[in-house]
């Protein structure tokens, strides 16, 4: 089967490390999604393991299409039987120098063509199954969604606060700042936790896909003895280490949420989570340690705040403090003490990822 996968903005070439360290081929691999071809194995493997993806979505037909006639037939003789019978469908339509590019019509057309094709296979009523229907250069292709919800939602996160960091996203950080697992790690405002979590589980080798259920798991040709296999190999494969990461914020309800989010997560004894205020404490680190940090973007903070906030932060990254912070909060003097920004989202909050330059 060929399989499309995508991710956040910014994120593919890591996404394409991430699946070659999973014993996968990525093929013609964009800014948000890449194709890979496996078997129902590998698909549910991808599903597990990645820390980098947001959906992993299955091929069921693809054909040059002109006409409606030519869609509706498409649709019609797709694959979607061979793996459910539901007729309670979302597709989402993606249209690009397509002869049909009405988005309302082409989503009547092919709707109509899956009820034709499931009459005889009954409806599953209750579940909602997301299709995704790409149009470009008269071209059509059928995807099925076999994640279900996005697979930064890992599962163990039970509340958060306000603008959360994405799990993913979260992950994304940890790499991009090389961040070495046996180093200190600080996230200064850590929020519901998030940070600290992803570290702890990727330093650990705990699948982040341990908490949750899948879409796939409906489906007709589920191999549960093979998903079984993945999920028995996972816990093989979980690192028994001692880590030292440090999550702080002045919000003493949100450290405890934190800790209750890294305690369903099964990794509480890894992270030491205190109450400190980033702009009235002192923090020890030697020059193995790693800030990496997602601060206030001014949502709740008056501007002469966050002026005092982000001074001071970037006072922490001079020297030999390594690391980084993301933010949407413009800081025009950053470019001394870091590398080029990368531009990345958090949700759909348009943000700035800034490196410390290490000597």
């Amino acid at each position: 089967m060929q399989l499309l996968i995508t991710c956040p903005y910014g994120l593919w070439s890591l996404l394409a490390h991430e699946l070659k360290k999973l014993w996968f081929n990525p093929e013609n691999t964009f800014q948000t999604w890449t194709f890979i071809n496996t078997d129902m194995h590998g698909m549910m493997k991808i599903n597990y393991w990645s820390r980098i993806a947001n959906k992993v979505f299955i091929q069921l037909g693809k054909g040059e299409v002109k006409t409606f006639d030519q869609l509706f037939e498409l649709i019609k003789n797709s694959s979607y039987p061979q793996y459910l019978s539901n007729t309670h469908v979302e597709i989402k339509v993606q249209t690009k120098a397509s002869q049909l590019s009405s988005v309302r019509s082409v989503q009547s057309v092919a709707h109509k063509a899956l009820l034709e094709s499931i009459k005889n296979f009954g409806d599953e009523a209750g579940r909602t199954t997301e299709l995704l229907l790409t149009l470009e250069n008269d071209s059509a292709t059928l995807y099925l969604n076999s994640s279900g919800t996005a697979l930064h939602q890992r599962g163990y996160r039970k509340q958060t606060g306000t603008a959360p960091l994405k799990e993913n996203l979260a992950v994304a950080l940890l790499l991009l700042a090389g961040w070495r697992f046996k180093s200190p790690l600080l996230d200064p405002f850590c929020g519901s936790g998030t940070l600290a979590i992803e570290a702890a589980l990727l330093a650990k080798n705990i699948a982040p896909g341990s908490w949750r259920t899948f879409a796939f798991e409906k489906f007709k040709n589920f191999e549960n003895k093979s998903f079984q296999e993945i999920k028995a190999e996972a816990e093989q494969k979980i690192f028994d280490g001692k880590y030292q990461i440090f999550a702080y914020d002045h919000d003493p309800r949100m450290v405890s949420l934190a800790k209750s989010n890294a305690k369903a997560a099964n990794v509480e004894d890894c992270i030491h989570f205190e109450q400190k205020d980033f702009l009235k404490s002192e923090f020890s680190l030697n020059e193995a340690s790693r800030m990496i940090t997602n601060p206030p973007y001014g949502k709740r903070l008056k501007t002469q705040d966050l002026e005092e906030l982000y001074h001071k932060l970037k006072k922490s990254f001079t020297g030999f403090l390594a690391g980084g912070r993301i933010s949407s909060f413009p800081m025009q003097d950053m470019k001394k003490e870091f590398r080029k920004e990368k531009k990345l989202f958090n949700g759909n909050e348009k943000c700035s990822f800034w490196q410390k330059k290490v000597n």
